[in-house]
């Protein structure tokens, strides 16, 4: 039998929509391997019919790892601290091979003579989310390409797996060669300087082969925003690891401001990893993936789209195929996105790009029904010190693209249809928007 408890407190923490959503990076090399975007059978079910699939590998030493080491200094004995920092002053961090997918879609003109605007799209994180939550996407991008794209422009999307989701679940020791069999607590730091190495990859690969890029643009959905805007930040203070610059970020369903100015405790974060990690996550990852996925359909839609035949037929065997694949070693970052990893909160992100001319806009859909806030034991924020009442209330009231705008990074809305899951609920709405949105 299933813990009925334990469970009923991970699915309190699951009724938040599927948003979320690397460390030290070494060295990368990108073997080239492209196909017509077509699934063998032991992969998702596929609707992408234009894009190219491509294999990248790339060495981490888990930044994030190293963090965890230096939060355990604060609550170890002075004698177990003295043993800590002698174990760790010589110890080199672990290097990790990881091996993962993406999907590559060009559309507009293909001369080599034409400057590219290259997309990075973030998939949100939950139980088996992949790239593949954007194939309708891709699909749509791609049957809008002669009537939005104007005549010389050239646009490049990239949907790579986050680092922890479906085939981004298999770290390998370099010296080794041996698996890691569990992930450390990831956080946003993570995701966003793997999606920066692979953009510094793709310039590379795109120069060589004769396409020049112009500019960057990343796009994200709900939660996965922070990451994003870590991206961004690193773009603008010059320590990214790719050269063009980031024009524009632009966020899907996007949670209400406080997300983006507060954090979360890190200790608590930590405890609540180690709590899912544990034979709690264990239990829900069995119960979330028995009868085909029952659990995760009448979840989906219930909470995360507005119109339940909207899912159609390929949502939930890909989560299940997703989830299952490497050994379901991906429960890994949706136990990282439901302990509260990605609500560090963006102040300092946000500082960075204000007054950059990075452009922030937001697509909302026309479904805004809700039952009720998602609250988790896991996701209770840090205490902050009073504030004068009125501050307090002016805070609470303000949206964040007023926030966004008054921060001089534009702030505008685009309205399709759908909930919270866009990108997959109407993708036509969402590529006409997404065009109109990014420069070309």
């Amino acid at each position: 039998m299933v813990c009925n408890p334990c469970l009923s407190l991970l699915l309190l923490s699951f009724v938040s929509y599927y948003g979320a959503a690397f460390t030290s990076i070494k060295t990368c090399r990108c073997h080239r391997r492209f196909s017509t975007s077509h699934f063998s059978s032991s992969d998702c079910a596929n609707e992408v019919v234009f894009s190219k699939r491509s294999t990248t590998t790339f060495e981490t030493t888990f930044a994030s790892n190293r963090c965890t080491q230096e939060s355990d200094k604060n609550v170890l004995s002075p004698t177990r601290l003295r043993k800590f920092l002698s174990r760790n002053s010589t110890q080199k961090p672990t290097s990790y091979r990881i091996v993962y997918d993406y999907d590559e879609l060009v559309i507009g003109n293909t001369s080599s003579e034409n400057t590219t605007t290259a997309v990075m799209l973030v998939h949100p994180i939950g139980v088996g989310i992949g790239k593949w939550y954007y194939d309708r996407l891709l699909n749509s991008l791609a049957d809008a390409n002669n009537n939005n794209v104007q005549q010389g422009g050239r646009m490049v999307f990239i949907s790579p797996d986050l680092l922890a989701s479906y085939t981004a679940s298999s770290p390998i020791r370099s010296d080794s060669g041996q698996e890691l069999k569990k992930f450390p607590l990831l956080n946003i730091t993570d995701w966003a300087e793997q999606l920066g190495h692979l953009m510094s990859e793709y310039e590379q690969k795109s120069c060589e082969e004769g396409y020049e890029i112009r500019n960057w643009a990343i796009v994200a959905n709900g939660g996965c925003a922070p990451i994003a805007l870590k991206v961004a930040q690193s773009a603008v203070e010059k320590s990214a690891p790719f050269e063009k610059d980031l024009t524009n970020i632009v966020i899907s369903s996007p949670p209400r401001l406080p997300f983006f100015l507060e954090g979360t405790d890190p200790n608590r974060v930590q405890r609540s990893y180690r709590t899912l990690s544990g034979v709690v996550g264990k239990l829900f990852w069995i119960y979330a993936l028995r009868k085909e996925g029952k659990f995760i359909e009448t979840f989906s839609k219930r909470n995360l789209v507005g119109d339940p035949a909207s899912l159609g037929n390929h949502w939930t065997p890909n989560c299940v195929s997703a989830a299952r694949h490497l050994g379901g070693k991906s429960k890994y970052s949706t136990f990282a996105f439901l302990s509260g990893a990605l609500q560090d909160g963006c102040r300092d992100s946000l500082n960075s790009l204000k007054g950059t001319g990075v452009k922030i806009d937001f697509i909302r859909g026309t479904d805004r029904k809700q039952t009720r806030r998602p609250k988790s034991y896991f996701w209770k924020r840090k205490s902050s010190s009073v504030k004068p009442a009125g501050v307090e209330t002016e805070v609470k009231q303000e949206t964040v693209e007023e926030y966004i705008e008054r921060n001089g990074n534009r702030g505008s809305t685009s309205l399709i249809g759908g909930r919270i899951s866009l990108a997959w609920e109407d993708s036509k709405g969402y590529a006409t928007e997404l065009i109109k949105l990014l420069p070309y």
